[in-house]
């Protein structure tokens, strides 16, 4: 089948019929905003919209009649299919409500498709708590699959009538088509339209006991289970079998049973459960639910208990992963926590071998970069703050909210520009930017070491050999702004510059500022740039960048591709590399994490 001279996968069993009146429900704008498509099991419904969602979900299918996001919906939780549409949509959301008010701002035509609707978890929950509500938004069109008089199409409610297929209606099968379909198989013509029934399959077999699957499980020669060769399958099996018996609380006490098995099943099964590793798993959850990698997963988790259970973190260890949490400040860690972490940077001269982070209320304080033991508070606020950079001599450098720069003299002042010279080249350097500034960096490879900056306007500016220079380098403001040299130590005026930049418009720019910017961005993706840092590793030259949906991508400058995606389930809101540890800021505190080699495979 082709449309609008696109070829999309074959429909199957004679349902051209209601695959093209599918089309047509997403081509007409006064089409009810729900649609239902409904009928006895095994008549083909979550195949119909499978087929669906495969052929208008690419991003060549013209915009009106594109699917943004598919949730099938079999083993979801509220919980999973929230964060699993969160992900799916661009929207970091940990609430319902968080969901929604993302879509109401972003504003686009935005087309969901719910296949197995009925297989959900508590499929009456998951339309009245979260479905409905996002239906309330009038950009939103949706088409699941519900059979007329089930509690999941009751749980609608009474609303404006939904279009409703009922595919047990002739009308929506070709029945030559489905005749010769089955008898290509082997199967029952008589039984049309129903596609299970001709070819005699009766439906799915009934859920396995928790004693049986525990004995499909491997061991090791002292008799112990052998998690790390189980399949996911068989696992996640076992966490659904022990919600249904009651038995999933204990499962906590070995994460590995967490992290091996798919984390839908893990998600539903842990549904009201507390404890140290269930409380994880709900603060890593939007970053689990769509990990398909389950090192990634146990990485992730790992992180979040960094000095909350130890004992779980060390059997954690056992996966093997591309990275791993060193030190975490979580909100638990009490009179320690910083709090929010709005910006980053790593520190130099007196601040060498530290961090330093800021708050929301523009508090600024450091944390040691190899244990994250807190320091000292370098100002106490009370003006929020936009970036902060330390130069090499130790001078920081602040901006605020309201683009004005402070500069904070080293204890111990170095010669060059620390720290009365670098007040003039800050004032230049805000001559020759177009509006506000929004970012700001130290490159360490330019003479003098003065920070670049970036504004409002999309430019970057720095300040050279006397001169500064502005590059147009993005389309909106300059999100965030990092520099280093790449060769040398990294914290003299030696080395070649880099320089790194992030946009409102999602592109990441990267250049020497001694030559001219790449025709491109280096990445680019949808949503705003949060944050990007620019170092040297044991790997050589790295670049991290974050987006607004809690993304953070690393690459390594030598090997195209070297290339590390990482999630902790929450915003990242500022990063630095420092001490040969990425650091992450945001709303729930910093976390430092090592990135190993064996990630560049």
């Amino acid at each position: 089948m082709t449309t609008d001279g696109r070829r999309i996968p074959p429909l199957l069993a004679g349902r051209h019929p209601a695959g093209l009146a599918l089309f047509g429900w997403l081509d007409d704008a006064r089409a009810p905003r729900l649609c239902r498509v409904s009928g006895p099991p095994g008549v083909g419904k979550s195949h119909l919209l499978d087929w669906l969602a495969a052929g208008c979900g690419t991003a060549q299918t013209p915009a009106a009649r594109r699917i943004r996001a598919v949730l099938p919906a079999a083993g979801h939780s509220l919980s999973s299919a929230l964060w699993t549409l969160g992900h799916r949509l661009g929207v970091p959301a940990r609430t319902v409500p968080e969901l929604t008010a993302g879509l109401a701002e972003d504003g686009r035509p935005t087309v969901i498709c719910v296949p197995g609707l009925n297989r959900a978890a508590h499929p009456t929950a998951l339309v009245a708590e979260l479905l409905r509500p996002l239906l309330e938004l009038p950009q939103v069109r949706m088409v699941v699959e519900a059979a007329t008089g089930s509690p999941e199409a009751a749980a609608f409610g009474p609303g404006p009538a939904p279009a409703v297929m009922e595919l047990d209606d002739p009308q929506w099968t070709d029945r030559e088509r489905f005749g010769a379909w089955c008898l290509a198989r082997g199967g029952d013509p008589g039984a049309y339209p129903n596609a299970a029934a001709a070819l005699g399959r009766s439906g799915q077999p009934g859920p396995a006991s928790l004693g049986e699957l525990a004995a499909r499980i491997p061991v090791r020669p002292d008799g112990t289970p052998d998690l790390l060769r189980t399949e996911e399958e068989l696992l996640s099996a076992f966490w659904t079998a022990a919600a249904r018996e009651g038995g999933a609380g204990r499962m906590q006490a070995d994460p590995l049973l967490l992290v091996l098995a798919g984390p839908v099943a893990v998600t539903a099964a842990l549904e009201g459960e507390d404890g140290t590793v269930a409380r994880a798993w709900w603060a890593a959850g939007p970053a689990l639910v769509e990990q398909a990698d389950p090192a990634q997963r146990a990485a992730t988790l790992r992180t979040r208990l960094l000095g909350v259970d130890e004992a779980a973190v060390a059997r954690l260890a056992a996966v093997p992963a591309a990275w791993a949490g060193v030190w975490a400040l979580w909100p638990s860690a009490g009179d320690a926590w910083p709090g929010p972490v709005t910006a980053l940077a790593a520190g130099h001269g007196a601040y060498a071998g530290q961090v330093l982070l800021a708050g929301p209320t523009g508090a600024v304080r450091t944390v040691d970069a190899a244990t994250g033991r807190p320091g000292a508070l370098l100002v106490p606020g009370p003006r929020p703050l936009r970036a902060l950079t330390a130069t090499p001599g130790g001078s920081v450098v602040l901006l605020d909210a309201g683009g004005r720069t402070e500069l904070l003299a080293p204890p111990r002042p170095a010669p060059g520009l620390e720290p009365y010279a670098l007040g003039e080249a800050l004032e230049r350097l805000r001559g020759a930017a177009a509006g506000e500034l929004s970012a700001l960096a130290v490159v360490p490879g330019l003479a003098g070491a003065a920070p670049a900056v970036g504004d409002v306007a999309g430019g970057v500016c720095w300040y050279e050999g006397g001169e500064v220079r502005r590059e147009q380098l993005h389309q909106g403001p300059v999100t965030a702004l990092a520099g280093a040299a790449l060769d040398g130590d990294g914290v003299s005026d030696e080395g070649f510059p880099l320089l790194v930049s992030g946009g409102f418009d999602g592109a990441v720019r990267l250049w020497g500022p001694r030559s001219e910017p790449m025709a491109g961005p280096s990445d680019r993706r949808e949503g705003p740039v949060t944050a990007v840092a620019a170092g040297v590793g044991a790997a050589g030259p790295v670049v991290a960048a974050a987006w607004e949906d809690g993304l953070v991508r690393v690459r390594w400058l030598d090997d195209p591709d070297g290339v590390l995606d990482l999630r902790l389930g929450a915003p990242v809101w500022s990063l630095a590399l420092a001490g040969g540890l990425l650091v992450i800021g945001g709303p729930e505190g910093p976390v430092a994490v090592r990135l190993g080699v064996e990630q560049r495979t």
